[in-house]
């Protein structure tokens, strides 16, 4: 069963659902889903940011947002990018 969290903000509407083990693509495992609105306008900023930063990359939507989301939370904690699989920054 899933638990639902719901958080608005200038707009802006997120869910999160914690699902009991749901298994993506590629190994990795996930277990927290995040629904969220945005305008096209900053949906295009990200999709710009990921264009200019893996640009021969296939990428899914929800792809750009969890993986600049994941570089921005990373950075503004203080991880190097050593501690992450994958190699150093």
């Amino acid at each position: 069963m899933a638990r639902v969290l719901q958080m608005g903000s200038n707009g802006t509407l997120s869910n999160v659902a914690l699902q009991p083990s749901m298994h993506d693509t590629g190994g990795m495992k996930r277990t927290v889903q995040v629904n969220v609105k945005m305008t096209e306008e900053d949906f295009n900023l990200l999709r710009k940011a990921a264009e200019k930063r893996w640009p021969d990359a296939v990428i899914t939507n929800s792809g750009i947002v969890l993986a600049l989301a994941r570089i921005a939370a990373r950075d503004t904690l203080g991880y190097r990018r050593a501690n992450v699989k994958g190699g150093a920054r």
